[in-house]
């Protein structure tokens, strides 16, 4: 048993009372603060990164576009290659075929 009983239950009451003023006047208009700057720099991360990608998009279609533009040149060179190989290598069939059944010498 206690020599002396003590109630500190109006200076607690103080304690929380300043502890709340504190948090509401000082502490959570800080804390706003914060996350409106936060939720600012977040914003404009946003925005810069859609335009990071939007750009990186438009320079990836006009690179697949110029690749394409140089298959079909090469293809289109190689297609006339093979056609005059095949036109040369049918038009010197041809003439063996008249040289031999006309025989060489005319």
């Amino acid at each position: 048993m206690a020599l002396f009983e003590t109630d500190w239950t109006k200076e607690l009451d103080q304690v929380h009372a300043v502890a709340k003023k504190i948090i509401d006047d000082d502490v959570s208009p800080m804390i706003d603060k914060k996350i409106g700057l936060l939720n600012k720099h977040a914003d404009e991360l946003m925005r810069k990164s859609a335009f990071q990608a939007d750009n990186l998009a438009k320079e990836m279609v006009k690179e697949i576009e110029l690749q394409r533009e140089k298959l079909v040149a090469d293809v289109t060179k190689i297609a006339l290659i093979l056609m005059l190989g095949f036109t040369a290598s049918g038009a010197a069939l041809i003439w063996l075929f008249f040289l031999l059944r006309n025989g060489f010498g005319g």
